[in-house]
C-alpha cells in the first residue's frame, strides 16, 4: 500500500522548535509544502511529487509522492511533533487497508491554509498569515 508523506504538527507553542523540525524535512526531502492547520496554531508539511502550473486557475498544482505506507507511518512515529491522535487513527486505518497520511482541508468549518513550497516560508514565514 503507498501513501503520501504528510506531518500534522498541532498547537505549536515554540515557533523555533518548529522551524528546526520543518527545516530538518526539507533538507531530507526535496519539494516540500506548508501550510498553516485549520485551527490556525499548527501546520501540515506535505513530501510532494511534481508541480505544475494550471493555467485555467493560476495556481501550482501539487502532484502526490507515494511512499510504502508502512515507512510512512514509521516515519511519522518517530517525529515527537507530529499529532499522536492523527497516527494512532493512521495506525488502525492501516491495519484494515485504508489510506493513511490525509490531511483536511476544512474541519470543524475552518479551513486550512493554502499551500506553499517551504522555501517561500523559510524566507519570510508572514507568507502563510495571508
Amino acid at each position: 500500500m503507498k501513501a503520501t508523506l504528510t506531518f500534522d504538527l498541532d498547537d505549536v507553542e515554540d515557533i523555533d522548535t518548529f522551524n528546526a523540525f520543518a527545516l530538518r524535512v526539507a533538507t531530507e526531502y526535496s519539494n516540500v509544502w506548508i501550510r498553516k492547520s485549520s485551527s490556525g496554531n499548527g501546520f501540515h508539511l506535505k513530501i510532494a511529487g511534481e508541480t505544475e502550473y494550471d493555467e485555467l486557475t493560476g495556481r501550482m498544482v501539487m502532484a502526490d509522492r507515494l511512499f510504502e505506507a508502512e515507512k510512512v507511518l514509521s516515519l511519522r512515529e518517530n517525529e515527537s511533533e507530529e499529532c499522536r491522535g492523527r497516527l494512532t487513527g493512521d495506525k488502525g486505518r492501516f491495519k484494515v487497508g485504508l489510506q493513511v497520511g490525509r490531511l483536511f482541508g476544512v474541519k470543524t468549518g475552518k479551513e486550512a491554509g493554502k499551500w506553499i513550497p517551504i522555501e517561500a516560508y523559510f524566507k519570510n514565514e508572514k507568507v502563510l498569515e495571508g
